[in-house]
């Protein structure tokens, strides 16, 4: 399939572009015919965005229990409702997360949750891109951990049945619910069969006492150091009690981190992403969402803003982390992370982009649009949104979102009131 968007600005001037299957073939003044011909005038292209951390289905418990303690909203709310999730809820939740996402311009995700191939199957039919983590929680039990290995090996070659657009992960949730026998063993599958890893680092100060407690006094990454498990596959995601000796560690092990700022504020961590220190050492990360249930929505546009606001609230300084770099973070350096050719508007790059409205009247006046697009802007302001050479959504509108809301609205509702089953 081609595509032809016709008088579209980019980086401020009209030009034409044209897309051939998945790729931008050519940026420039000449006309093409087309399968699909776009007017892109009053608008601008910009690539897409990257949500660096998700648990996708989790769209379903949007304000599920908010506002109580951790631990109570955990065991009270969230653990028994998961225990009930089956495959098609877990479908039919993704598939709302991923209609939020396009919506809000996020065309790749880095999603840990159950049933994977729900989530997959969502994904797939939805046209985005995602590296699709399976679960591996062990509890320390060896029995449990075998059962784990093999379902992960098997979801590995499972995997191959959808696109290129979905990446297989492995996704050991922390190292408070997984040995260090099962953390060897994911860091040998995974460089074996060179797969990033999704892991939760370093997000409480009980995980930071639980650790030390259990290992010697040692801190999380000095623990995971000395199993040999940090390694350039590792995606970490929270990482905000971290001193400045495991930044060291992290940095030369070339390990890249996520940040989650909303998340982490309303979750109470009581701690900030070292973002100064972290960019002395130039360790890779990019910024994610975390799932609904602990932020309540899926927008990145609402991520960046917040995740530049708490570095000068916290630092002092207005100039730090400023909208063109939480940009180009939350855009080329965040495909890099996950090894996807897109992230910039070039020809030769996978086509994954968006066209913005210039007249929305966030986007206005215009003296900086990215300032706009990062502090001002909801999902309101994009029209068009193409991933993989396909056009996702059109003059604001999805295919098929109503029958989407519909579903996952039952399913939710089932969630709050059935009590005992869903």
């Amino acid at each position: 399939m081609s595509i032809f968007i016709q008088n579209v600005l980019l980086h401020g001037k009209s030009t034409n572009i044209y897309v051939e299957d998945n790729r931008i073939s050519y940026i420039g003044e000449e006309i093409r015919n087309a399968d699909i011909c776009i007017d892109g005038t009053d608008k601008e292209v910009f690539p897409t965005l990257v949500n660096g951390h998700t648990h996708a289905a989790m769209s379903l418990f949007r304000g599920y229990g908010d506002d109580m303690p951790l631990q109570e909203w955990l065991s009270q709310k969230i653990w028994p409702a998961e225990a009930k999730l089956t495959q098609n809820d877990v479908y039919w939740g993704t598939k709302l997360a991923c209609l939020e996402m396009i919506k809000s311009g996020t065309t790749l995700f880095n999603d840990m949750y159950w049933h994977f191939h729900g989530t997959a199957r969502a994904i797939e039919e939805m046209g985005l891109r995602a590296i699709v983590c399976g679960v591996f929680i062990d509890f320390f039990n060896e029995n449990k951990a075998k059962e784990q290995q093999k379902e992960s090996e098997s979801l590995y070659h499972e995997s191959k049945q959808y696109s290129s657009r979905i990446q297989f992960g492995l996704g050991p949730h922390a190292l408070y619910t997984v040995s260090a026998k099962s953390l060897f063993w994911i860091k040998e599958f995974a460089s074996e069969k060179n797969l990033l890893i999704h892991f939760h680092l370093s997000e409480t100060l009980q995980e930071i006492k639980e650790c030390q407690k259990a290992h010697n006094n040692m801190l999380p990454v000095e623990y995971l150091q000395s199993l040999g498990f940090l390694c350039p596959l590792l995606v970490a995601c929270h990482a905000v009690y971290v001193e400045d000796q495991e930044l060291d560690i992290l940095q030369n092990n070339q390990v890249s981190l996520v940040h989650n700022p909303t998340s982490n504020l309303k979750l109470g961590g009581g701690k900030i992403f070292r973002y100064p220190q972290i960019k002395a050492r130039n360790i890779p990360f990019c910024i994610g969402t975390d799932g609904c249930a602990s932020n309540n929505n899926l927008s990145m546009l609402e991520a960046m803003k917040f995740a530049a606001l708490l570095q000068k609230w916290a630092n002092r300084d207005t100039a730090l982390l400023s909208a063109q770099e939480v940009w180009g973070i939350a855009t080329e350096k965040a495909h890099k992370i996950f090894r996807v050719d897109a992230g910039k508007i070039e020809m030769g790059k996978l086509a994954d982009f968006m066209l913005v409205d210039k007249q929305h009247i966030l986007m206005t006046p215009d003296h900086n649009t990215i300032s706009n697009l990062v502090y001002s802007a909801h999902g309101g302001v994009i029209d068009t949104v193409v991933c993989d050479g396909k056009i996702l959504m059109k003059n604001g509108k999805v295919d098929g979102e109503e029958e989407i809301l519909a579903k996952a609205s039952e399913i939710a509702k089932k969630i709050a009131f059935s009590g005992t089953s869903l």
